[in-house]
């Protein structure tokens, strides 16, 4: 059976860096490199979080245009293909933005990223990409589709306990630390260099 590689697609496929640059630019905020320092500086000396989901509805909106595909990730897409991987994308996405930040439809405009992205010819069959509503029902597809391997930017998707024990996990991150739950990565291209040593 061939082996199955999943992705996360916000903030793991997709690298929001320039979108967010681009959204501080706008609203003339202190410069943002990331969506973390993004989301800590609007969220500074506020008790909601209405100013951060605005912002995040821009990013996978509007922002998607200044977006680009995560570091290395060309590079590993092209491996595991050669390799014989099966890929595939879970992404925790609502259908829509709320309807205070416009009620904006969001999986067509991220299955048209993928679509013209370097990637695209990875992500071809639509049975290879899922969006799910819920971090729970993402869990739960991953589960489902029987993934070796799974990449994600959040620990708390690794932390679940319902996250399937058999899945190899990789969490990206600019912080290296160590967790028994999942393989802590810079970028792609230290996954593949992991999965060429025989992981």
């Amino acid at each position: 059976m061939r082996k199955r590689f999943g992705f996360d697609l916000d903030n793991t496929l997709i690298d929001y860096s320039d979108a967010v640059k681009e959204y501080c630019r706008i609203k003339s905020l202190k410069l943002c490199d990331d969506v973390v320092k993004l989301r800590d500086e609007l969220g500074k000396n506020r008790t909601s979080d209405h100013e951060w989901q605005l912002a995040q509805a821009w990013l996978y909106t509007e922002g998607l245009k200044f977006a680009q595909i995560g570091v290395g990730a060309l590079n590993l897409c092209s491996y595991l293909n050669d390799e014989g991987y099966q890929l595939f994308i879970v992404s925790h996405k609502t259908s829509h933005t709320p309807d205070y930040c416009g009620s904006i439809e969001l999986r067509e405009v991220a299955n048209n990223w993928i679509k013209s992205s370097p990637i695209a010819e990875f992500f071809k069959e639509e049975q290879h990409i899922y969006f799910e509503p819920t971090r729970i029902l993402k869990i739960k597809r991953i589960q489902d589709l029987c993934l070796n391997y799974f990449v994600d930017d959040l620990e708390v998707v690794f932390n679940s306990p319902d996250f399937p024990i058999k899945t190899i996990n990789f969490l990206i991150s600019k912080a290296i630390f160590q967790n028994s739950k999942f393989t802590c990565v810079r970028d792609f291209n230290s996954i593949r260099e992991i999965l060429a040593n025989g992981f």
